[in-house]
């Protein structure tokens, strides 16, 4: 089981507004440097916590989202606001402003034309 997945940025607040438009995203955490500055944030997503931390970008090859069918509208309207990169039969792939690549997964379904609007 995996607790928790951690990305390196040179800006977490920033990128913490991207990934709070995800839909099913909750804002944990932020923690900080004796300085004030801003050194993490924490976002949960269903059982999986993102760890968005300050330093070296560093991710994995690709964060993929589950399509909750109950969130369907939500992702539409994400999907509206942001490039489509590449996408298969079961995935469309998008980039955070990072450069990291997410995506989001009807996998075993195949994705329905109607939700590939962007």
């Amino acid at each position: 089981m995996i607790h928790h997945i951690a990305i390196g940025t040179t800006h977490p607040s920033q990128l913490a507004a991207f990934y709070l438009k995800i839909p099913g995203s909750t804002l944990i955490k932020e923690h900080f440097y004796e300085s004030g500055s801003i050194r993490s944030v924490w976002i949960q997503f269903g059982s999986i916590l993102l760890m968005l931390e300050d330093g070296k970008r560093e991710s994995p090859k690709n964060l993929v989202f589950t399509l909750e069918t109950s969130k369907v509208a939500e992702w539409k309207e994400f999907l509206r606001s942001i490039t489509i990169i590449s996408r298969t039969d079961f995935t469309l792939y998008f980039q955070d402003p990072d450069g990291n690549g997410l995506g989001v997964s009807t996998y075993p379904e195949k994705l329905s034309p109607s939700l590939e609007m962007s």
